[in-house]
């Protein structure tokens, strides 16, 4: 077997000590109280196995490249029941410090596009989704009516070209309407020129590339950027933390320098804020939390950070009270991202993010990404919780009074 793109990673792959750091402790930055210093990684958290653990996937990935076993079917399937969070990755994993340089997330996604070329992968929800993305442009399929990606800006009146896109990303197209919304409302509100690229937008790519569908991916990239130059963009803004993320860091590995800017709404809402631009005048009362999207936080070239632009906003908003729960900022934990490709462990992972909530008293869940919003609000339906989950663009528009 020829694994071509995991190779050079062979040498790394070998430095992992096996510490079991990676899985849930018990060295780890958290203090002795609170739900989440028994857990790290979602997949061992849910599956409590070797092999559901950056540990057993190293372990495996190594005897791989020496020819010392053979892919086995088994192996794929729990391979890909992973949402590549990076929780196994921070640079404080454990006191004596991981030697793996950060990089699981970077050999799982190659050792998954090696997977795909030998024709083992992916698994069948990714793949469908793949050939969805391929044939109508986006995640869910829809195909009947292109103009459906764009009906939530029926009415709106936003321009097709403009020095600022506003790339709103499938979910926020489809099934959460109220963030793409309340995103043009804000922008709109505080006289900020920017378009849409409407129905020349297609999917981001997030499941491709993590998938290892990166011939697909690199289709994708190159038909997205197209269109934002079309648009005039220097700049791009996206409410989800998942198309940030993958236009940041992933499309420039695939088309080298992208021309123009990506940054996330609440980078931008914060500073309009600072400005004057928009002020929050509607109170808005309970207790609020927030979950950091992993891709705001450690699976970003700037992460390291407590991602203060989203609490700058909360805080800005009258009335509310805000309170951390434990593993925020880098140490977020994941809300579960794929509620389609891997349900069982999205639900876990999310549920156990209502657990978090609950320890601190906080009634609602803030997220920055519709990702983090999906897949917590249907945790929330399936445990019938009585939290709430809403999108920081949705909190601020509301008390925008928009």
């Amino acid at each position: 077997m020829a694994f071509d793109l995991s190779e050079k990673h062979h040498r790394l792959i070998w430095n992992c000590q096996t510490c079991a750091g990676c899985q849930r402790g018990p060295q780890n930055p958290f203090g002795p109280t609170g739900p989440t210093p028994d857990r790290i990684c979602p997949s061992y958290d849910k599956y409590r196995r070797l092999a559901y653990s950056a540990q057993g996937r190293l372990l495996v990935a190594k005897n791989l490249l020496d020819g010392k076993m053979e892919l086995s079917d088994k192996f794929v399937e729990s391979f890909y029941e992973c949402t590549l969070c990076g929780a196994c990755a921070p640079e404080r994993m454990t006191r004596a410090g991981c030697c793996m340089q950060r990089a699981q997330p970077e050999i799982f996604r190659d050792l998954r596009a090696d997977i795909v070329k030998m024709g083992k992968g992916p698994t069948e929800p990714y793949k469908k989704i793949g050939k969805a993305i391929k044939e109508t442009g986006n995640r869910f399929g829809f195909a009947a009516d292109k103009s459906k990606r764009t009906k939530w800006a029926e009415g709106m009146n936003i321009k097709e070209k403009a020095d600022i896109v506003f790339f709103a990303g499938c979910v926020a197209s489809y099934r959460k309407k109220e963030i793409a919304q309340s995103t043009a409302k804000i922008l709109q509100k505080a006289g900020v020129d920017f378009a849409i690229i409407g129905d020349d937008e297609k999917c981001c790519g997030n499941p491709l590339v993590n998938s290892g569908q990166y011939d697909d991916f690199e289709a994708v990239v190159k038909h997205n950027i197209n269109a934002i130059k079309k648009a005039g963009a220097k700049k791009v803004v996206t409410s989800c933390a998942c198309c940030y993320s993958v236009l940041k860091n992933r499309y420039p590995e695939v088309a080298g320098d992208l021309g123009f800017e990506v940054v996330h709404s609440t980078a931008l809402f914060a500073e309009l804020i600072e400005e004057g631009k928009i002020k929050p005048e509607k109170s808005i009362s309970g207790k609020l939390t927030m979950q950091d999207p992993c891709n705001m936080t450690r699976n970003d070239v700037s992460e390291g950070t407590n991602v203060p632009e989203p609490r700058k906003i909360i805080n800005s908003i009258p009335g509310v009270e805000f309170v951390e729960m434990e593993g925020n900022g880098m140490y977020t934990w994941c809300c579960g991202r794929n509620p389609v490709e891997t349900p069982d462990l999205a639900l876990n992972s999310a549920t156990r993010r209502l657990e978090d909530a609950d320890a601190v008293g906080a009634d609602t869940i803030v997220t920055s990404c519709s990702f983090c919003d999906w897949s917590i609000s249907k945790a929330i339906k399936s445990t019938r919780s009585d939290k709430k989950s809403t999108d920081i663009t949705v909190l601020l528009a509301e008390s925008l009074g928009l």
